[in-house]
């Protein structure tokens, strides 16, 4: 694509001005800077030449023709706080940030769903559900109040509603899509009505948008799924061992005992929430330390006090038999440290942000190899990445999730650095891509919110003829090769 500069790029600036006026317009370093990393990412960083503001879908179809027109790479953006690369501009152009789009357009009480814009937040979004539809939640993520939702849906993230109802990607009903071309399309039943209901029964063309890293299109609105606000009650689950831990929660995930969400921290993220530094003279082996090296959080729904009683007797039960102990989250908070306390609550009350965890080493950086995998493997990637990081004298904090009523688990393990030590840096990027590498031995696993490197890794072994029709659906999509361009296969 040729280079935006001179004479090209005053002409590509008025006629962004004009579609979206010049207060939302910018060419300034000091601007464009701010979007070219990610979060906590060990990526390389990029280089946008604009950043535009848009405020509606009108505006993204008309930048989206002119991008089509100039062949100008486009780049999809909300809070930039990812973590995973995959909204880095790799090849100059537009980044277009979300952020003012931020409306809920719509909550139907009836059939449990709402209609977001591209830019709202999950501060947005819960704090509109719990002033106007307190009756009503949606599945949030363990992330920052600031990220968005959509992003977060759209690249299989995970919530606290993850286990009843799958990944985000579950979570749409449909979706209001400007394509690459500029032709703005709505898939999902508000193609047919203005219900935005569900995907059944027509063509599911939403996984046109599912998964691409914003490859092919720009999502402007979404309906997504609401659920009932029951009350709800927090157990923390404790093992000796993480093999205990995970065989507890299989059979947890059989019970059927109105489970909304199970998740689960090893020894060194829980010594990490305690507010340790991974420099501090803390064991290895979490048994040495007198600790156990699994730490579950369980969230049972109940319509009655006498319903949740009987499912808590259960849930006791089959903890015991596995020979776990299990505590009320709130009454087990109180044996910790203020500090720690206080993270602890966050996680029974989402958005959060474990500022703790990527503080572990001092220096403030942290970076993660997350992956989709049979509940089969969980043990074994956990045992990897504890031998990887332990040749890079690193600390493996592993962190996981049951998905899907138990159909599927997700494994992530983080590893801290020192972002003004360079040999630190690189000494965690080379452990993050080893355990990363070494983690595909097993056959279940595939990376998630992976940036390009992993994302060829992922395909290394696929089913070619599948590889194929992709790359023909993104032709079909995006002929001029805009959208994201270097995050796509």
């Amino acid at each position: 694509m040729q280079k935006l500069e001179g004479e090209r790029k005053e002409k590509i600036r008025k006629e962004l001005e004009k579609i979206v006026g010049p207060d939302f317009v910018s060419d300034d370093p000091e601007i464009t800077y701010l979007y070219h990393w990610d979060f906590v990412t060990a990526e390389e960083p990029g280089h946008c030449d604009f950043v535009v503001m848009p405020g509606s879908t009108e505006e993204i179809q008309a930048l989206m023709k002119l991008a089509n027109r100039e062949k100008i790479p486009v780049v999809p953006w909300v809070s930039g706080i990812n973590i995973g690369g995959t909204a880095i501009p790799k090849e100059g152009g537009i980044v277009v940030d979300l952020r003012r789009m931020n409306r809920i357009l719509e909550v139907n009480e009836d059939d449990m769903y709402a209609i977001i814009e591209a830019g709202v937040t999950w501060g947005d979004l819960k704090g509109y559900l719990e002033k106007h539809h307190p009756n009503l939640r949606a599945g949030i993520t363990w992330s920052p109040a600031g990220t968005g939702v959509i992003p977060c849906y759209i690249c299989y993230g995970f919530t606290d509603l993850g286990f009843i109802a799958g990944t985000g990607a579950d979570f749409i009903n449909g979706l209001e899509v400007v394509l690459p071309t500029g032709e703005v399309v709505r898939v999902g039943s508000c193609m047919c009505t203005n219900y935005w209901y569900g995907r059944a029964p027509l063509p599911d063309l939403a996984g046109l948008f599912i998964g691409w890293d914003g490859t092919t299109g720009i999502v402007t609105k979404a309906g997504i799924k609401l659920w009932p606000n029951l009350p709800t009650e927090y157990f923390i689950v404790m093992t000796n061992t993480f093999e205990q831990g995970v065989n507890i929660f299989k059979k947890l995930a059989r019970a059927r005992i109105g489970i909304v969400d199970m998740c689960f921290v090893n020894y060194t993220w829980m010594m990490s929430l305690l507010g340790y530094h991974e420099s501090e003279e803390l064991p290895l082996d979490p048994e040495e330390a007198g600790y156990q090296d699994f730490y579950g959080l369980v969230a049972i729904m109940a319509y009655t006090e006498k319903e949740m009683e009987a499912k808590r007797e259960a849930l006791e039960k089959i903890v015991s038999e596995g020979g776990g102990i299990v505590a009320d989250a709130n009454m087990a908070l109180n044996f910790f440290p203020e500090e720690a306390r206080i993270q602890g609550y966050t996680l029974m009350n989402p958005p959060i942000h474990f500022y703790n965890c990527w503080n572990f080493s001092y220096g403030g950086g942290g970076e993660w190899i997350g992956s989709y995998l049979s509940s089969r493997d969980v043990v074994k990637y956990y045992k990897i990445a504890l031998s990887v990081a332990k040749k890079y004298g690193k600390r493996a904090q592993m962190y996981g999730r049951v998905m899907g009523g138990g159909h599927y688990w997700i494994g992530r393990v983080n590893i801290n650095f020192n972002k003004d030590d360079p040999e630190d840096f690189e000494r965690a990027r080379k452990c993050l891509m080893e355990i990363d590498e070494k983690v595909r031995e097993l056959p279940s696993v595939i990376r998630y919110k992976a940036p390009k490197w992993a994302k060829e890794r992922n395909f290394r072994e696929a089913d070619q003829n599948a590889l194929e029709l992709i790359k023909k659906i993104k032709k079909l999509l995006d002929p001029n090769g805009i959208m994201n361009p270097g995050h796509g296969l």
